[in-house]
């Protein structure tokens, strides 16, 4: 393998870059929201799009927050126009929790966080659901089950860099997905950001990785404005980290993420380690 000139790293996000999550998570916080929202609820015109979007907002990197947030927020909008606007508003007020609690009350957001945590939970791990979080297990089937690898260890063995993972999984969750992955990592190039210290938008979890990798200039990939906001507030501290987006061509999640300092946006992995060759050049 030839390393590559222009950087020496990867450091990777997980859901969304490495795995298809959209029938895992995106479907578990839209299901464990409806379940708990208060009357008007959620009916079927709400769907993962919706969910989405409230990341857009940033600050929601941890599925059990935008449940709670889609519970509490969906029943007072609705889809399209209205919810848009609400987002942008969210975003306004700095996203994530903060911006919830600050239009619901602490009491109300506490309340439906403690509702939607165990129903995600079980939602997503069904008969491995005490493996996973101590809970009773579910007879259903786990929609970890529906999360489909977007690169083979191959491809990321080809882009001749050592890599690392930082993710908003838990540990054991991100066990799960490296088994599904076929990944062996070594313990110090995984973290996960369910530890307080490495919460995204935070710098910290990047900064550990990179050390670990021994690297200077690595290239963080990720999906969401809070993997961007990590790399931005990484290289306010010192490391030469650069940023590559994956979202589909021509969306809203490509235009922010363009908008708030992205390096390069593309549709896949692929495309993005594509890219990065091509910047060697």
């Amino acid at each position: 393998m030839t390393p590559a000139k222009g950087f020496d790293a990867l450091i990777l996000d997980m859901d969304g870059v490495l795995l298809d999550t959209r029938r895992s998570f995106t479907l578990a916080t839209l299901l464990s929201a409806r379940a708990c929202a208060e009357r008007p609820g959620l009916g079927e015109e709400w769907t993962t799009a919706e969910v989405e979007r409230l990341r857009l907002a940033g600050g929601f990197n941890n599925d059990w927050d935008a449940a709670a947030a889609l519970c509490l927020l969906a029943p007072r909008s609705r889809p399209g126009p209205l919810w848009n606007a609400l987002c942008e508003e969210l975003s306004q007020r700095g996203g994530g929790p903060g911006a919830v609690r600050r239009l619901v009350g602490d009491v109300c957001w506490e309340r439906a966080r403690r509702e939607v945590e165990p129903l995600f939970q079980r939602l997503y791990a069904g008969p491995r659901a005490f493996e996973l979080y101590g809970l009773e297990p579910s007879e259903r089937r786990g929609l970890y089950e529906e999360e489909v690898p977007m690169v083979t260890p191959c491809e990321l063995l080809e882009a001749g860099l050592p890599f690392g993972i930082f993710t908003g999984r838990t540990r054991e969750e991100a066990e799960l997905a490296l088994d599904r992955l076929g990944l062996v990592l070594p313990p110090e190039r995984l973290v996960c950001d369910s530890e307080p210290r490495f919460r995204k938008p935070g710098p910290d979890g990047l900064l550990v990785l990179a050390e670990a990798l021994g690297a200077r200039r690595p290239l963080h990939v990720g999906d969401t404005v809070d993997d961007l906001r990590s790399a931005l507030a990484a290289r306010a501290a010192g490391l030469a980290v650069r940023f590559a987006g994956v979202a589909p061509d021509g969306g809203e999640a490509e235009r922010r993420l363009c908008a708030e300092g992205a390096d390069a946006v593309r549709p896949s992995l692929r495309d993005v380690l594509i890219w990065m060759k091509e910047e060697e050049r």
